[in-house]
């Protein structure tokens, strides 16, 4: 059996591309179980790009080892979600669903379902890595075929594919055909922060700016996920001036924090804060005396996105610089549901947040992709903290911070490099530490 992808080329924009992977990956979910009750399915996976934790696919891919794919097809056409049959073969089952993103199911036997899954989640540019690689050991690697003296050599495992060409298994989403085979052995690939190293969300929004539930919901909510911090982080006045008139509305709000902190105060860690918008000229939107009463402040760029490359990046330094700021939110503008990409100088803007020691947010928003895996990297390399929220504006939404951890592995960071990871008293000596050393170089 060959192995047929439908990966084309990664361009430079492909942000573009029609989907984002918030609204596909739970659609490749539901697929994904149905395709597991079907009889004659033994394993699926889904595979692609969403494996490899893209912010945007063009396609839904799962890659199943069935023991009659006919059979399982038949099984497929009988589900409802599609509007349209594009392939359907023993080795392939393309649909048209009816959210308007393409389903490709490839088939295999279960002993060449390593081959298959880690053929279909591989860039191109990756496999033809691993191509060159079965070279050097005088093997033959193509379309996700290994052979040995001319022999196919099957396999069941990933794992046991990558250990035939002398390589630890790569994890897939650092398979984007970079550098991932020059030193293999020492990616520290099983140190890559996983959704169980976060402790803490820094940046949700409840009912008292534009989300859907109360202080203490969105408290339960993170103690429902094993958090052990959650930072309420509502915008400020700007953002909301048809509502309130003035920032008193935090001063009630703190009142709420407080009567929470005592009931839940063995359970989790409630901190003060807010979202403050930078404005136009760097300035921040709230004044010293309430910016000194938050324990945390994440700032924004949220208007006036399109300003020339070097005054938007002299206004976001300008806020990198306020010694309350602590994090700085979603950098680069916003993708949906409009394209407001910020033109920055990165480098500028990285080593400024080194200098100040002020986070980059990873955001898990899908609005948000645009701080992703190359720009972290360099970030981290110049010494910048990574925050990593789920920018939630409801309980539900707590959940989407695995995107938020997609992006990080693609960076290859470790779960030490992201402060969501520390303990609440790690993260509470971290800001306080911050405060005073901002304040006290100025």
């Amino acid at each position: 059996m060959i192995f047929r992808s439908g990966q084309t080329t990664d361009y430079q924009f492909e942000i573009f591309k029609k989907f984002s992977s918030h609204d596909a990956y739970p659609e490749a979910e539901k697929w994904l179980g149905m395709l597991r009750s079907i009889d004659d399915v033994i394993q699926a996976e889904i595979t692609g790009d969403l494996r490899r934790g893209k912010s945007t696919v063009g396609s839904i891919e799962i890659a199943a080892a069935a023991q009659n794919s006919e059979s399982v097809i038949t099984s497929v056409l009988g589900l409802e979600g599609y509007m349209d049959v594009e392939e359907a073969t023993p080795d392939t089952l393309r649909l048209l669903l009816t959210s308007g993103i393409q389903l490709i199911i490839r088939f295999s036997k279960l002993i060449q379902f390593g081959s298959l899954l880690q053929f279909t989640t591989g860039s191109p540019a990756h496999n033809e890595l691993l191509e060159n690689r079965g070279e050097s050991l005088n093997l033959s690697y193509q379309s996700g075929r290994l052979e040995k003296n001319g022999a196919l050599v099957e396999f069941e495992t990933e794992g046991s594919l990558y250990s035939a060409l002398g390589l630890p298994l790569i994890p897939p989403e650092l398979r984007e055909g970079e550098n991932e085979l020059e030193t293999p052995h020492s990616l520290n690939t099983s140190h890559l922060i996983a959704q169980t190293d976060i402790k803490s969300d820094l940046h949700v929004h409840t009912d008292f700016s534009d989300g859907k539930d109360s202080v203490e919901e969105m408290v339960c909510g993170a103690l429902i996920r094993n958090l052990s911090a959650i930072a309420i982080t509502d915008h400020s006045p700007s953002m909301l001036y048809r509502r309130y008139s003035d920032d008193s509305y935090l001063l009630e709000q703190h009142e709420v924090i407080d009567q929470l902190r005592k009931k839940y105060s063995t359970h989790i860690t409630i901190l003060k804060g807010i979202e403050a918008d930078i404005l136009p000229n760097g300035a921040i939107d709230l004044s010293a005396a309430m910016l000194k009463k938050m324990d945390i402040v994440v700032a924004s760029l949220h208007v006036e996105l399109d300003q020339p490359r070097e005054e938007i990046t002299a206004r976001l330094i300008r806020a990198i610089e306020n010694p309350f700021v602590d994090i700085i939110g979603h950098p680069g503008g916003r993708l949906y549901p409009m394209a407001d990409i910020t033109d920055l100088d990165w480098d500028k803007i990285f080593r400024a947040a080194a200098y100040n020691q002020v986070a980059l947010e990873i955001n898990s928003h899908k609005s948000h992709p645009l701080f992703e895996d190359e720009k972290v990297r360099q970030a981290v390399a110049l010494g910048v903290p990574i925050a990593l929220d789920s920018d939630s504006h409801s309980t539900a939404m707590l959940d989407q911070s695995r995107f938020g951890i997609s992006i990080a592995r693609r960076a290859g960071l470790s779960s030490d490099q992201v402060i969501n990871t520390w303990s609440p008293n790690h993260l509470q000596l971290w800001l306080k530490a911050h405060r005073k050393s901002t304040a006290a170089e100025r």
